[in-house]
This record gives C-alpha cells, sequence and structure tokens, in this order.
C-alpha cells in the first residue's frame, strides 16, 4: 500500500508537470498538413470548440458533487474506495458461426508451409481453392493436412496462434478467428489518462457482451487515492477475460496498466488474447484517411460521428480543472468521451468480423 505522504509527493509531482506544458499542440488554421507532423496535434477549431463545452458544463454543474452528476456508486475494496460508472448499449451482436469462420480459414492456402501468394495464386488457378483441396497434392499435403486439423480441431486461441504463425495480428483471418471465443469471453478496454505514463490513470473504462447488449462499466478516479481501487477493479475483470479489445491497447492501454500496477507494487500479466484495433483498421482505411483516431474511423468505417466529442490529448486539461475547481463539469465530456471509445469498439469489432463472413 502507498502511503498518504507517497501520494502527497506524486499528486504534486504530476501537477506540476501538467501546469508547465500542454501534452499537445494546438494547429492553426486547422491545417491538415502542420497536423501530420505532430504525435499529438489539436486542430484550432477542435481546441476552441472544447474550451467552450468546459465552460458550458461548468457553468451548469457549479455547486454540485460528482454523484449529483453521474448515475453511479461508489465502490469499496480492500484499496479504498472509487466511483463506477455502468451504462447497457443495445446494439445487434452478431453470432460469427464457427463453421462458416473455419472455412472461411481454410481459404488462406499461405497458411500452408511452402506457399506464398504468388504460390497461392498459382494453386487457386489450377483449381485448388482451399487447403482441404491440398490434401491429395504431392508436394503439400503433409502441410495441407496439419492445417486441416489444427483449423477443424483446434481451440480458438490456438487456431488464432497457429494463424499468427503467417500473418500478423492485424490481419483479417486473426480478427475473424476471433470471432471462435464465447461472447463472455470479451473485455473491451479504453484508459483516460493524465498524459505520459509516469502520470495517474483516471478514468479505466471496460465493457463486456450481455446478450444484446454492451455493458460498460467506468471507474473514475475522483481523487489521487482512488486510482489504485480502481485499477484493482479493472484488472480483477482482466483477469476474468481471456481476450481483450483495443484501439492502439499493445503500444499504450496494456503497457500503461503494467506500469501503474508496478507503481503501486503490483505485477500485471498480458492477457492470453489481443485484438489492437487501431492496426486492423489501417490496413482496412488507413490510406484513405488523414489520420486514425478512433473517431475518424467510426465516420469511414461506421458512418456514424461524434457532434461534440473532446480530444483525447485535451482530457488531462478538462481534468485538472475539476481537480482546482472542484467542479465536476469537466468530468462529463471525458465519461463521455470514453463511452464512446469503449462502445465503438465493441461496433468496430463487429463490423470487422461481418466484413470476413
Amino acid at each position: 500500500m502507498i502511503s498518504k505522504s507517497s501520494y502527497d509527493v506524486v499528486s504534486r509531482q504530476w501537477r506540476s508537470k501538467i501546469g508547465e506544458s500542454h501534452d499537445f499542440s494546438v494547429v492553426r488554421n486547422d491545417s491538415v498538413f502542420r497536423a501530420g507532423f505532430s504525435g499529438s496535434s489539436v486542430l484550432e477549431s477542435e481546441y476552441h470548440k472544447a474550451r467552450d463545452i468546459k465552460a458550458t458544463f461548468m457553468t451548469r454543474h457549479e455547486g454540485m458533487a460528482v454523484e449529483d452528476v453521474f448515475n453511479g456508486r461508489t465502490r469499496a475494496t480492500p484499496e479504498g474506495e472509487c466511483f463506477e460508472i455502468v451504462t447497457t448499449t443495445a446494439i445487434p451482436v452478431p453470432r460469427p458461426d464457427p463453421d462458416q469462420v473455419k472455412r472461411r480459414i481454410l481459404e488462406d492456402l499461405t497458411l500452408v508451409r511452402g506457399i506464398g501468394p504468388l504460390t497461392a495464386g498459382r494453386l487457386g488457378k489450377k483449381g485448388h481453392r482451399t487447403i482441404e483441396d491440398l490434401i491429395p497434392h504431392r508436394r503439400f499435403r503433409d502441410g495441407a493436412k496439419e492445417c486441416v486439423n489444427r483449423i477443424l480441431n483446434g481451440k480458438p486461441d490456438e487456431i488464432v496462434s497457429f494463424i499468427e504463425r503467417r500473418h500478423s495480428p492485424s490481419h483479417p483471418l486473426s480478427i475473424l478467428a476471433s470471432g471462435l471465443f464465447g461472447r463472455d469471453s470479451y473485455l473491451f478496454l479504453d484508459l483516460e489518462t493524465m498524459g505520459f505514463f509516469s502520470r495517474p490513470i483516471i478514468l479505466f473504462g471496460i465493457a463486456t457482451i450481455e446478450e444484446q447488449r454492451v455493458v460498460v462499466r467506468q471507474f473514475l478516479v475522483r481523487t489521487m487515492e482512488e486510482e489504485l481501487p480502481a485499477l484493482d477493479l479493472t484488472l480483477q475483470h482482466l483477469r476474468e477475460k481471456p481476450v481483450v479489445i483495443s484501439y492502439n491497447g499493445k503500444t499504450f492501454d496494456i503497457p500503461y496498466l503494467i506500469s501503474r500496477s508496478a507503481f503501486y507494487g503490483g505485477m500485471m500479466e498480458r492477457p492470453c488474447h489481443h485484438v489492437d484495433l487501431l492496426h486492423a483498421s489501417r490496413r482496412n482505411a488507413g490510406r484513405l484517411l488523414q489520420d486514425c483516431r478512433l473517431s475518424t474511423i467510426e465516420q469511414h468505417l461506421l458512418g456514424s460521428s461524434r457532434s461534440h466529442d473532446l480530444p483525447g490529448s485535451m482530457v488531462p486539461e478538462f481534468y485538472e480543472t475539476y481537480l482546482q475547481s472542484g467542479n465536476p463539469g469537466p468530468l462529463v465530456p471525458i465519461v463521455q468521451h470514453n463511452l464512446e471509445d469503449v462502445t465503438s469498439l465493441a461496433k468496430l469489432l463487429f463490423h470487422f468480423w461481418e466484413g470476413q463472413t
């Protein structure tokens, strides 16, 4: 357990860092060309709109407490308390047919040892449409038999691992194979933080599938002392689910959780199976778009748009305003932004499933 004095020291350190500079740059005149050279940038129009949103919500929630603003509850854990917000969204949840998924995987001849794209093309012209068609083939029959056995008889995690021996985790077949896990296996994850890895996580967003619903649980950190309880609750859910779905989670969210867990003296293991939809989105539409932010991908692939979304890089500024003023208004756009991110992860995964079957 971290002592109260340690909390105070860490809190002062990261607050001073936040006060020194922003973790983003404002792109004047909304120049898309200039935005391309900044790792974390906000268009000038987005910046001013976000500032206006913050002022509006501060006026609307002046004098209110966090508990008055959000329909949630305080969760008590052995490490302390945090605030939980639960939101249920009814959306069509596809049920990928395992047999159909496996048949689709068997159409990829390059899963057989010794077969590359060119050879697969030549074999296809000769009538070998699936790996099963190669079983009588003198040269490739042993590899074909191995593939058929692994795909038709393997467990979901074994099939995914087998595919990823030949393809990247962002390959369409790898994403499709993730549909072989039962719907109770998935945990969608998105974090809101105070910036870089040395700073706290202020909102943990996770979601699960229950029937035709996506249930989002958000653990909100109201004060510095609540990060550890919120982290502990999130890690409990991660341990219960074998498949994590994220957007840039392999580079950001999971390493961030590992870092914060280590800060508190714990050790977190990486998920057994991790589907990072950023890479799949780049493969699918990256060349057609000016950026691959989740909100941009939503608009292009899902046909949905956000009317008053908070740029993710401005989350620390909004949260710091809440800490300094005690006004919970700036938390509202943060919670809404995170809720839309987590819900969109489910919609995007379902989109990729349906596109491959």
